[in-house]
């Protein structure tokens, strides 16, 4: 089934018809029939190039080089046969390669002797094609290496062979010389090549019965023990395989019916979280990670489990989590019941307070978290993985608050050093704690673009008050948006209180609805001459002949079409008012006025009052406020270390990509996903601000590579482009050239940035999209990573 071998037996058919055309000729020959003579030499001709061209096939696919002159000879061996063939249709009608008069004798023409040499350069070619592979591949102590020589020795053999016959058969033409050489070449591939393949291929078949009884003799112990046992893919949280008992608690009728999927799409909510949650704590840790904890069995009732959960590396290099939960209900009990004293009880569940401690913080999402003793002021810091989500430990020390006053006169902006140094002050500290469980304070960190905003959460452990968490987080983006909003909101709040204030009345009129009769009720000098007389019969009818004078063109026909008396009342009938926006020309110039008219009840009667009031300035502002607005939202889209856009413009502009997927637009675009590599490398041996330049260089790169898409920055080190248009046509190009600068890179120094790609495929979401390119960039991270590793 392998592609070489589908390719070599399309060669053993095309030298099973050259045999048969050889075996014709000298049967056809001997009785002297020219016609089928001239057909058999034709066909015999075209199945010579047929069988260069699979040969050439066959070696470069099975030699696997992957290189451009490889595909060269497979466009070689193509061309011969098709000019073989055309060479061929052309000498039924003018004689080029050979000629059989009516005598039935052969003439081989000048053109044949070519064509046959130029096979004769193929194959010669073709050998040391394999020969140059044998050289290529030589590395002293690969097995795999050696073994192969043999077989590349054998096939530079058969190209040399059919290469020496074929001389021979364009010098003796009427001799079978070039069929020896296929009979002899196939022979010496059956005997070194293919008989070796089969052979392997049998010792492979008799492995894997060996590896699938060992897979059930695993399955059947598995299924006996006395627990809950399964294995999960650490970064996709999908589980790789379990036994009954963890199917049958998963309301699952086998272990297949679990493999295969998540945690959330097994149990609610909660408890998927909870397993999410108690997976990080294992990743974190070096060793086996034991709880206890009260879980409902199978049929619903509360029992206590003692779960253990531990990192492993599976046979293919993946990061995986073990876990295996057993019922100790009836054990703990006896353990409590035997327990002669608190401090006992207490003592056997010590072993996991530390774990039970960060776990309380873990959801809370910070980036990085001190365990601290506030009494001692010793202290653990850990950092989240972006990748995982898992904790990783990187410093202990023996004076937190110390620490952390050398910090604030060194990173903390001088307006926030108060605040934030009366905070972890030891004594405020603790006695802010006595009194809530939680302190906060958001301050800002000294930085090249000036500051950025930082969250520092203080908690009190409930059960042990001696230990306080210290989370501290990145919250820059959400502040400056935030504040960015705040001055929206006040310029709003302002420009309605100006503009409740700056309202002016062209005029106002009471109407009786019945008759349409009219009176003034107040008007300006400025509009004196554009508005209705004092009093009039016909309201609604002397409006619309004004209209043609004083309503602005662009105006005038909806004015018409909506300023009848009908249309007004019903719209008032509705909705309680009508108002309608229009310009007025006034000194030749149009200017914004709305109209508003309602019902009241007066003692006369009801009474439809109308009233026009100038909004010209009112326009113009909103307009203005617009424009602002545009650009607060603009610089809120932005990200303040690169100048690209940030994570929320993705957002958008995936909820852009998804309502067009769901609108059946015609789509095409790609994600790309990027990672700088040894970004933390840099952070930790030349400081943050090394590394600010080293994610500002690394966003130029993506910039100048993609230069017609807009480029996202979503995470610390990570980048997404949406691919369309120009960019899009040449994507593969785009993503080879990047490739290239990495391989580079890895080689002379410099900034090495893993890229993974995928283009839309009628997916549901752009989600689908994004893990597959997410998917690609790790892989291609792992390459990178391996190739740092061997240079």
């Amino acid at each position: 089934d392998q592609p070489a071998w589908r390719i070599y037996r399309s060669f053993l058919l095309t030298a099973l018809v050259y045999y048969v055309t050889d075996i014709l000729w000298g049967l056809i020959e001997s009785r002297k029939l020219a016609k089928l003579l001239f057909a058999d030499t034709s066909i015999y001709f075209i199945a010579m190039a047929a069988g260069i061209f699979f040969w050439t096939q066959y070696v470069v696919t099975f030699l696997d080089e992957k290189n451009g002159f490889g595909r060269l000879l497979i466009y070689a061996g193509r061309t011969v046969a098709l000019l073989v063939s055309l060479l061929t249709v052309i000498n039924i009608f003018v004689p080029v390669l050979f000629t059989v008069d009516d005598e039935c004798v052969y003439t081989p023409l000048v053109v044949r002797y070519a064509v046959l040499t130029s096979q004769v350069l193929m194959l010669v070619i073709i050998s040391g094609y394999a020969l140059i592979a044998i050289f290529r591949r030589h590395k002293p102590g690969n097995d795999a290496n050696e073994e192969k020589r043999p077989k590349y020795r054998t096939i530079a053999l058969f190209g040399i062979i059919m290469a020496t016959f074929l001389i021979g058969q364009i010098i003796f033409p009427y001799l079978p010389l070039y069929a020896m050489a296929y009979l002899l070449g196939t022979c010496l591939l059956r005997a070194f090549i293919i008989g070796d393949e089969k052979e392997r291929y049998r010792l492979e078949l008799k492995e894997a019965g060996k590896v699938w009884d060992l897979k059930r003799t695993i399955s059947a112990l598995l299924d006996n023990m006395p627990a809950l046992s399964f294995s999960k893919d650490a970064e996709s949280g999908v589980y790789l395989a379990c036994n009954q008992a963890f199917a049958e608690y998963a309301h699952k009728a086998n272990p297949e019916g679990v493999i295969g999927l998540t945690d959330a799409e097994i149990f609610d909510q909660v408890t998927a979280s909870h397993f999410v949650e108690d997976d990080k704590m294992a990743l974190s840790m070096d060793g086996p990670y034991i709880f206890f904890e009260d879980v409902p069995d199978a049929a619903g009732n509360q029992r206590q489990f003692q779960t253990t959960k531990l990192k492993f590396i599976d046979e293919t290099g993946r990061l995986c989590t073990l876990g295996m939960c057993q019922d100790v209900t009836d054990m703990v009990r006896i353990q409590r019941e035997n327990a002669t004293t608190k401090e006992e009880y207490e003592k056997a569940r010590s072993t996991s307070i530390i774990f039970s401690h960060i776990a309380q913080t873990l959801a809370r999402g910070y980036e990085d978290l001190f365990y601290v003793n506030a009494l001692t002021g010793e202290f653990i810091q850990y950092r989240t993985e972006n990748n995982t989500g898992s904790l990783r430990e990187i410093l202990r020390d023996n004076d937190f608050f110390a620490l952390s006053q050398k910090v604030i006169g060194e990173y903390v902006f001088d307006e926030d050093k108060a605040a934030v140094e009366s905070v972890l002050n030891k004594e405020a500290l603790l006695e802010a704690l006595s009194k809530n469980k939680t302190v906060n304070v958001t301050f800002r960190i000294n930085s090249e673009e000036g500051f950025s905003y930082t969250n520092l959460t203080v908690s009190l452990m409930n059960d042990d008050e001696r230990f306080i968490v210290i989370g501290v987080s990145d919250v820059d983006e959400e502040m400056k948006r935030r504040h960015s909003l705040e001055r929206i909101n006040e310029e709003r709040i302002a420009y309605n209180r100006l503009t409740a204030l700056s309202g002016e009345f062209v005029g106002v009129y009471v109407i009786i609805p019945e008759t349409g009769r009219f009176r003034e009720f107040s008007t300006t000098s400025r509009f004196a001459d554009i508005v209705l007389p004092k009093e009039g019969d016909d309201f609604f009818g002397m409006s619309r002949e004004l209209a043609g004078q004083f309503i602005y063109h662009e105006d005038r026909e909806r004015f018409l079409a909506m300023f009848t008396r009908r249309g007004v009342m019903t719209e008032i009938e509705s909705n309680g008012i009508f108002t309608l926006s229009y310009r007025l020309l006034i000194h030749g110039k149009p200017n914004y006025v709305q109209l508003k008219a309602a019902m009241v009840d007066e003692t006369e009667g009801r009474r439809l009052i109308v009233g026009i009031s100038d909004i010209e300035s009112q326009v113009h502002r909103e307009e203005d406020y617009a424009k602002r607005l545009a650009q607060a939202q603009n610089i809120a889209n932005i990200d303040a270390l690169t100048g690209v856009k940030n994570k929320h413009a993705y957002q958008d502009e995936e909820k852009q990509l998804n309502k067009k997927i769901k609108e059946h637009f015609d789509v095409e675009f790609a994600l790309v996903l990027l990672d700088i590599n040894d970004l933390k490398k840099i952070n930790d041996t030349q400081g943050h601000q090394a590394g600010d330049r080293y994610i500002r260089d690394a966003c130029k790169l993506i910039c100048n590579t993609f230069k017609h898409s807009p480029v996202f920055r979503v995470g610390g080190d990570e980048f997404t482009v949406i691919v369309q248009g120009e960019d899009y046509k040449c994507i593969g190009d785009l993503v080879r050239n990047l490739n290239e600068h990495n391989l580079e890179a890895l080689q002379n120094g410099g900034i090495v940035v893993a890229c993974g790609m995928a283009r839309f495929e009628n997916d549901d979401s752009a989600a689908a999209v994004f893990e597959r390119a997410d998917r690609n960039m790790y892989e291609n991270k792992g390459k990178l990573k391996q190739k740092a590793y061997e240079a």
